[in-house]
């Protein structure tokens, strides 16, 4: 079983518990289709955590541990898209090539959703030749954090970070000419 997956109770937990999502998420007064994706992770990871740490367990309620996952999420969310998109690091398509497999050639329909697609997948697959600590940097780019920030979080310096996000690169264009 990978560490991301949930045991059969938890799974069933999740299942009995799982209005708390949309329960959130209409508090919020967000659009459910376009937040849904956005706290659902945070959700999981809630279930997770109340199963695995008994003082959570003692001391809050599964809906406190929840909420306070999902608003985490979706602040992170908030904070992704209000950040300069030059602080995202970006792979054109013209860098990589069309005939590579990476990126599906245009077709009609919602591209916006084939897109999203295409970033899971290529995440997992990516996520799967990454060490922890290039998973954990990466995540940390993918939440707006300049390489200057991360090289604080991690106590490093900026061109440790860089280096990181370099064998991230050629991790990731290796993938894409696999």
């Amino acid at each position: 079983m990978l560490s991301n997956e949930l045991t059969k109770s938890q799974q069933a937990f999740a299942e009995a518990n799982h209005g708390l999502i949309f329960k959130f998420i209409s508090e919020k007064a967000l659009p459910t289709d376009d937040y849904y994706d956005v706290v659902v992770f945070g959700y999981l990871r809630a279930v997770r955590q109340y199963f695995k740490r008994e003082d959570l367990r003692r001391r809050y309620a599964f809906d406190s541990i929840a909420y306070s996952n999902m608003a985490d999420d979706l602040y992170s969310h908030h904070r992704r898209q209000s950040r300069n998109t030059l602080a995202s690091m970006t792979v054109s398509y013209e860098s990589i090539g069309k005939e590579s497999g990476c990126i599906p050639e245009a077709v009609s329909g919602d591209e916006y959703m084939l897109e999203k697609l295409e970033a899971k997948l290529l995440w997992e697959r990516l996520s799967r030749l990454l060490t922890h600590e290039q998973v954990r940097t990466l995540r940390l780019r993918a939440d707006g954090y300049t390489d200057r920030e991360i090289a604080a979080r991690r106590k490093s310096q900026i061109s440790d970070v860089e280096s990181i996000f370099e064998e991230i690169q050629s991790a990731a264009l290796g993938l894409c000419l696999a």
